[in-house]
């Protein structure tokens, strides 16, 4: 019912002889549907910016919209000549546009309200639910993407078709070996269904795509670009391969968002879930993936991927992707347990399981029985570990250590023939080295319980293991045959290569003046060296420089006489150790306090 006086229909004016006045436009059709402020140009500024050129069009006038090519035929291959950088697929800010008393109330409101426009329903009706809104049968969750973006534009900012099938192919050679969740001959079959015809692919599998091209331009050093893909990188004006990376991996996203996936998702779904999760969990950070990882757990569970026999209505190949995508699931929350210790995922693995993965997924078997091991390690580290405990957490350790000199070396040699079986030995010692330090670095003070002999003992299991952490740190950013893998170097191998490097420099400073450390010395410093190389695409390698050019400093002869001899000027170099053994975590980047290393080689300096 109306609250004000409407005059009756019988009582109006007769309007048979006078024509009804039609209302154009002012403003065209993606202005009109985002309630954007448009200028009424052809194209208009707004959808240029917004990479809608081909939408731009006024209704009801005689201007015609912008045309471009429809979609790519079958014989016909991408080309740079239509393509829109990531960047301009953007989401608008959210100004109303007035269109007659009716639209300018509603805008008025929308602003107050700021309420937003939510992609996952069609405009222009969307009727209100207590579970969300409700249009044409599809559920939209009350939280913001943004303005819609159409399937055209979002696939305009793909790299031309030849850039493409290298950046693929380098994915599969540098990539899926250490984290092999893709089925590689089932997403073949998907990438050639692609070319055929790119608008009728599944959002899914564009996000799935997207991620793809995403983790391996963050893998790529500036010279291992080609020519055609260096001039197709220039034509998008971006500064570094991580930007565009970081673009594409904002267009995965988008693809997911559009495609509603919290409540429709499919395989091609998850495994752009977890090679997300993975990228984010080496270049940003682990505990940046907590709630995400959740949200793939539980996909995983709703489409069967824990299992652990196949059922009678799918086919061999559908299981085995199941299985791939929950060990890579297991794998980054094993990520989670050793940055945090309270968090328990033995429910997760049992033997029974890990002996089920493919034979090609032997690395994150491997992965997962040492994650399993390192869980248990970190929860007894809670208290003080006994030399019982100890020895039995070094055969642990050791009895891995000999399963990859089995599997993945030749005569204890690294294989010429397979380059990825050497990265992924060098991986999994790198962890078990880190694993030594943890256990061994309470025994190293000389207030620890073991006595002398233990003491000793120790002290020199984490010189060992501090400088096998150093070469391996070396063999990423300088061995030819480990070039594809360079891209480990720049985040958790670095950090555990400044573990390694502080330890190592603690232990060598607690030894006597005959101990001969002229070998372990000349490692740190090539270290230095090394990482001063790699800060450029290295955050972490910027935070740990000075920390481990104060600790040179302390390791030079002359250096180490001074403080030992004066032991009432400033920090004495032997807390350096007693800081390293007692206060500070080494399970995530994000838990160190670099202030207290620059406090310590401030007051030794």
């Amino acid at each position: 019912m109306s609250l004000s006086p409407t005059t009756p229909r019988s009582s109006r004016p007769a309007t048979a002889n006078r024509p009804r006045r039609v209302r154009k436009p002012i403003s065209c059709a993606p202005c009109r549907d985002s309630k954007l402020r448009c200028d009424r140009q052809h194209p208009c500024a707004t959808c240029r910016r917004r990479g809608l050129v081909p939408s731009c069009c006024y209704p009801n006038t005689s201007r015609t919209p912008v045309r471009v090519d429809s979609g790519l035929e079958a014989s016909q291959e991408f080309n740079t000549s239509h393509l829109l950088s990531p960047g301009q697929v953007s989401i608008p800010d959210a100004q109303g546009e007035p269109e007659g008393p009716a639209s300018e109330g509603h805008a008025r409101w929308e602003a107050i309200f700021e309420r937003p426009v939510n992609p996952l329903c069609d405009p222009p009706v969307a009727l209100s639910s207590e579970q969300g809104q409700v249009t044409d049968g599809k559920v939209c969750f009350p939280f913001h993407f943004g303005p819609s973006v159409s399937k055209e534009h979002i696939l305009a900012t793909l790299p031309p078709r030849e850039s493409c099938d290298y950046l693929i192919s380098q994915y599969f050679l540098r990539l899926s070996p250490l984290f092999h969740v893709l089925h590689g001959p089932t997403f073949q079959r998907q990438y050639n269904t692609f070319l055929e015809n790119p608008y009728g692919a599944d959002l899914a599998w564009v996000a799935l795509l997207f991620t793809v091209l995403s983790m391996v331009l963050n893998t790529l050093e500036e010279d291992d670009v080609p020519l055609a893909e260096r001039l197709w990188l220039q034509q998008l004006q971006y500064t570094s391969l991580q930007e565009i990376a970081s673009q594409y991996r904002k267009s995965a996203m988008l693809c997911l968002s559009e495609d509603n996936f919290l409540i429709r998702h499919s395989l091609n779904t998850l495994e752009a879930l977890l090679i997300l999760l993975y990228g984010i969990s080496h270049n940003d950070g682990v505990e940046q993936t907590w709630a995400l990882l959740g949200t793939a757990h539980n996909i995983g569970i709703a489409l069967r991927c824990n299992l652990k026999s196949k059922l009678p209505a799918m086919s061999y190949i559908e299981f085995e992707r199941r299985r791939r995508c929950w060990a890579g699931i297991c794998l980054l929350h094993t990520y989670q347990a050793i940055l945090f210790r309270d968090v328990d995922v033995s429910f997760l693995l049992d033997k029974q399981e890990l002996e089920l993965f493919p034979a090609d997924m032997s690395m994150i078997m491997f992965k997962l029985r040492l994650f399993k091991l390192s869980s248990r390690i970190c929860q007894r580290l809670s208290t003080q570990l006994d030399e019982h405990t100890l020895t039995q957490f070094d055969a642990e350790i050791a009895s891995e250590q000999a399963q990859w000199d089995k599997l993945f070396l030749i005569d204890g040699k690294p294989s010429v023939l397979d380059i990825a079986s050497y990265a992924h030995w060098c991986i999994l010692q790198q962890y078990a080295h880190q694993l030594y330090l943890l256990i061994h670095r309470s025994f190293c003070t000389r207030q620890s319980a073991g006595g002398t002999d233990r003491r000793v003992q120790s002290q020199l299991k984490c010189i060992s293991s501090g400088a096998a952490l150093l070469e391996i740190q070396r063999l990423f950013f300088e061995v030819p045959r480990l070039r594809h893998y360079r891209w480990y170097v720049y985040g958790m191998t670095s950090f555990c290569a400044l573990h390694g490097a502080v330890a190592l420099a603690s232990c060598l400073l607690m030894q006597p003046e005959e101990f001969d450390s002229s070998v372990y010395r000349a490692a740190f410093n090539a270290a230095v060296v090394r990482i001063e190389a790699i800060k450029g695409r290295s955050p972490i390698c910027v935070k740990a420089l000075p920390i481990l050019r104060g600790l040179q400093n302390m390791l030079q002869p002359e250096r180490a006489q001074v403080s030992t001899t004066n032991t009432n000027a400033g920090v004495e170099t032997h807390n350096v150790p007693e800081e390293w053994a007692e206060t500070l975590p080494w399970l995530s980047m994000d838990m160190i306090n670099w202030d207290v290393w620059q406090d310590i080689v401030d007051g030794s300096a």
